[in-house]
């Protein structure tokens, strides 16, 4: 039987880039090459495609776009082609065809639907949810919305367009009225750590407020909301939905990111969290809940802050892929080694293709 060919997207133009190259790092290594035919395909910090042929120690320390062996490589939106075509130094092009593509682009460009629709236009099977769905639990705005509409418990909130600049005291006004101090701001489409402060007073806001219009024409202020970090990861297309056990991550000596998406090291992830069952299986359900709601496919971690009431924060589509970060850890308490959890989602694009 033919080996399939994986093409492993990572890099990426976004603050995320170093990331990427550690769950890079960790897929390429992972994956069975008595399975897979593996293809790493990079994209620098500006953008550029770069099909790499070297060892994969050098992707972790950014060291990889330097090989003199790269060239460049673009992903045909042309279903025909279904493959990459690799550009030669001397004007040749020839192309590879691929079968799935394991996108590990975090961040902004990677999560936001863009590659996953340009995934969509090649015909290619491709890791994780639709180009709509990546778009809406990526926009934080557009996650409260359906979120809200289908009944989860969030913070509350209120968001700003970059135009509202010209108005600035009354926005601020606003928010003052409808949210108390402390307040968590950010810009609405990056990651959780990108962007984002914690505010006390207004001089504070107002400055967050510019730093995450640097960052995307949205900013979102929310209420502090303070409790125990609970995570939970959902793999699965339209059927056969799978739930992982609870993971509570526990800050050491400092605020940590409460989206779960990565683990600070001032921080220690236990899995599966002490929760009482009947609460665990009530944050299960919301979690299928909001992975249906959003429109979810292939696989998520949802976020959720366990405090006077359960508050469900955030599904985030590409999270962090070494055995170390949230996703692989959830997987592997419900009985899924790292390599048998990437053949969960590669088996899943592929069903989701057909």
């Amino acid at each position: 039987m033919a080996k399939q060919r994986v093409a492993v997207l990572f890099g990426g133009a976004s603050k995320d880039h170093s990331v990427s190259l550690k769950s890079a790092y960790s897929v390429l290594c992972g994956l069975p090459k008595d399975q897979y035919e593996v293809i790493p395909i990079g994209i620098t910090r500006a953008g550029r495609w770069l099909f790499f042929p070297g060892e994969y120690s050098a992707i972790l320390d950014g060291s990889w776009e330097n090989d003199s062996d790269c060239c460049s490589a673009v992903l045909s939106p042309d279903p025909i082609h279904s493959g990459i075509i690799k550009i030669l130094g001397d004007g040749d092009m020839s192309l590879q065809r691929i079968d799935i593509i394991f996108s590990v682009l975090h961040g902004k460009y990677g999560e936001c639907g863009r590659i996953q629709g340009l995934c969509k236009l090649a015909g290619i099977a491709y890791t994780g949810m639709e180009s709509d769905a990546a778009n809406a639990c990526t926009d934080k705005m557009l996650t409260h919305l359906i979120l809200d509409k289908a009944g989860l418990n969030t913070a509350k909130y209120y968001y700003i367009e970059r135009a509202s600049l010209n108005n600035i005291e009354s926005e601020l006004d606003k928010i003052e009225q409808l949210l108390p101090y402390p307040l968590y701001v950010k810009a609405a489409s990056c990651s959780s750590s990108i962007g984002a402060n914690y505010v006390d007073n207004r001089e504070e806001l107002l400055a967050a407020i510019k730093i995450g219009f640097s960052h995307h024409h949205k900013v979102i202020a929310e209420e502090a909301i303070y409790g125990r970090d609970i995570a939970v990861a959902v793999t699965g297309n339209t059927y056969g939905l799978e739930v992982t056990p609870l993971g509570e991550i526990k800050p050491i000596d400092s605020i940590v990111d409460s989206n779960a998406k990565y683990i600070a090291k001032t921080s220690e992830f236990i899995c599966p969290a002490d929760v009482e069952k009947e609460t665990a299986e009530e944050i299960k359900a919301m979690a299928l809940k909001a992975y249906q709601a959003l429109g979810c496919k292939g696989y998520a971690v949802v976020s959720f802050t366990l405090g006077d009431k359960i508050y469900c924060n955030k599904v985030c589509n590409i999270p962090g892929m070494t055995e170390e970060n949230v996703f692989p850890r959830l997987m592997k308490a419900a009985d899924y080694s790292y390599s048998e959890t990437l053949e969960r989602l590669i088996n899943l694009a592929v069903e989701a293709r057909a």
